[in-house]
């Protein structure tokens, strides 16, 4: 498959990447765009990361939140449910 690409800097800077590394210009680019490409998929990991880490932290705070708010009914479970020790209603 042929990829043409017509812009003077890419190849002025793909030149000077092969003749700095001794590659082909093919070879110097493809070794730049794999270089990119794991840094970039490096960048979205550790994003990804700091989303997960922020979204536990709401869950957190939700748990906290939960587990501070004071009991508003005597009634047993048992009773706010409306079932008997048999799991027959009670009502």
């Amino acid at each position: 498959m042929a990829l043409s690409i017509k812009n003077r800097e890419f190849e002025a800077t793909a030149r000077e990447l092969a003749r700095l590394t001794g590659k082909s210009i093919t070879e110097a680019a493809l070794v730049g765009l794999k270089r990119e490409l794991e840094r970039q998929k490096s960048i979205k990991r550790m994003l990804n990361r700091h989303e997960e880490k922020d979204i536990m932290a709401g869950v957190r705070d939700v748990q906290q939140r939960y587990a501070a708010r004071a009991t508003t009914s005597a009634l047993t479970d048992e009773e706010i449910l409306g079932y008997d020790d048999f799991g027959a209603p009670t009502k």
